[in-house]
């Protein structure tokens, strides 16, 4: 059921910044079906598929909007939330360097005691330990830095922006998206999964022959590996878009903390909410993670509003509003959000293990 946010949502979208209504329409619609065709899409949104085709075109080259590959819920994979302090203005300079590093899926400055938050992906615990003990550490700039292990990713990537009605959204959707604790991460990659799926790093809806063509294979057999990974839950998509120019610009993250046998619960019901784009346990005091988009910072108390009310079991222990990001799922970003770069998400670039 949508929210009042997300009903009224049209009323903070930008028009003047490039992105429209229509275009947020699309946007909506690429939330929650990255790969649907131009063809079917468009008469669900009454507009020519050439129309869609157009629009989405110009805002990828735009570098405001993008469709990205991402690991499925049963792909093996473990991660961590990693917080930096920088010494004094080399904030900016330590966000680049993270920002380069192809385990590192994205980098965040906020304000509050730590300048920087990160969030880290490794093919096993053995190489997130030699990255968060031995490699991110020696980045020059860094003063303290704290990692927190993820243990639980409630979260899905089918985001909403209250644009497109339920009727539409029927029809975008082709298969329910396979999240939750119904999920065991226990499948890994073959070395052609692997480099498919860096591949659809750079283009989510790459077509199928290309892939073929940079993959030096045919097009049945990128076909049906990619049919293979989605259908087994070992690789999904995600659509990110400038979320200033959408109508979304402030960003937060909240540290809660969860009695153990609620988490789970808990973990699920904020994972709902159409302002949540990221919500993992983690081990320690505070062990639940909670990263939100709304539309204007006054917005976060009301967020913190229907915690209290909703989810009593949760008590906020920090609270940062996200001030740039420097990263998003792969993509480097300027500072006004658009994506200038590609370091593609490779969670096993330092595995000794690595498929191929």
């Amino acid at each position: 059921m949508d929210t009042p946010d997300a009903r009224n949502a049209s009323e903070h979208r930008s028009l003047a910044a490039g992105i429209d209504e229509t275009d947020v329409l699309l946007l909506d619609a690429l939330h929650a079906n990255p790969r649907i065709s131009f063809e079917k899409l468009g008469p669900i949104l009454g507009l020519s598929p050439a129309t869609v085709g157009r629009r989405w075109q110009r805002l990828v080259d735009a570098g405001r909007a993008w469709v990205s590959s991402v690991p499925g819920p049963q792909l093996a994979l473990v991660g961590a939330v990693y917080e930096v302090r920088a010494f004094p203005g080399r904030a900016v300079e330590v966000a680049q360097e993270l920002a380069r590093i192809p385990e590192v899926i994205s980098v965040y400055a906020t304000d509050g005691t730590f300048d920087l938050h990160a969030l880290v992906l490794a093919s096993d615990m053995h190489v997130l330990g030699v990255l968060l003990l031995e490699y991110l550490p020696r980045i020059p700039g860094i003063a303290e830095a704290v990692a927190h292990v993820a243990t639980e990713w409630h979260s899905g990537i089918h985001w909403r922006l209250g644009a497109i009605d339920t009727s539409q959204k029927q029809s975008v959707v082709e298969a329910p998206e396979n999240v939750g604790r119904a999920a065991t991460r226990d499948r890994d990659f073959e070395p052609a999964d692997r480099d498919l799926f860096l591949a659809l790093q750079n283009d989510g809806r790459n077509r199928y022959r290309d892939l073929a063509r940079q993959l030096t294979t045919s097009e049945q057999l990128v076909r049906r590996r990619l049919d293979r990974l989605v259908r087994r839950g070992m690789i999904s998509f995600r659509t990110d878009f400038t979320r200033r120019e959408g109508g979304w610009p402030t960003e937060f993250v909240l540290w809660l903390t969860v009695p153990a046998h609620k988490i789970d619960e808990v973990g699920a019901a904020i994972s709902e909410w159409p302002e949540t784009r990221i919500c993992v346990s983690v081990v320690g005091a505070a062990n639940l993670m909670v990263m939100a988009q709304v539309h204007r910072p006054v917005d976060v108390v009301q967020i913190l509003d229907r915690l209290r009310l909703t989810q009593q079991q949760a008590q906020v222990t920090d609270q940062r509003i996200v001030l740039r990001a420097f990263k998003s799922w792969g993509r480097l970003l300027d500072t006004e959000g658009h994506a200038i770069g590609v370091v593609p998400v490779d969670p096993w670039a330092r595995s000794s293990s690595a498929p191929g």
